[in-house]
């Protein structure tokens, strides 16, 4: 059984969805929450994670940087392909249809590179 044209451009977005970390911390967080969640919210998360800092402590530039690509680029990516559904005139993201299809193949992803990574492969230009 081969893939229809429509298959293959799902799965290309789907895959390009996941291209960025800010996207893929995104997917986690919203798979995590039974609830909505505010853009504010993921922007502390995901400055919190990638400063290193306990979430209270992820404020200023970084959190402003953070929140600013969220709200003008990577939820409305993630919005295009139903992994979440994204309310930009509420700033609150809920789960989409794609979000379990997103999960498992971020997943699979991440455990493909630690596979990798364990038997000597790294990235080599």
């Amino acid at each position: 059984m081969g893939y229809d044209n429509y298959s293959d451009d799902f799965l290309s977005r789907v895959y390009h969805s996941l291209r960025a970390q800010r996207r893929r911390y995104v997917i986690e967080l919203v798979a995590k929450c039974n609830d909505e969640l505010s853009v504010r919210i993921l922007a502390k998360e995901i400055t919190a994670r990638e400063q290193d800092v306990p979430v209270d402590r992820a404020t200023g530039e970084p959190y402003r940087n953070v929140y600013n690509a969220l709200s003008q680029t990577h939820l409305s990516t993630l919005s295009d392909v139903n992994i979440i559904i994204y309310d930009s005139e509420r700033q609150v993201v809920v789960a989409g249809s794609n979000l379990t299809i997103a999960l498992l193949l971020n997943n699979l992803n991440e455990i493909a590179l630690q596979t990798l990574q364990s038997q000597g492969y790294t990235n080599k230009d």
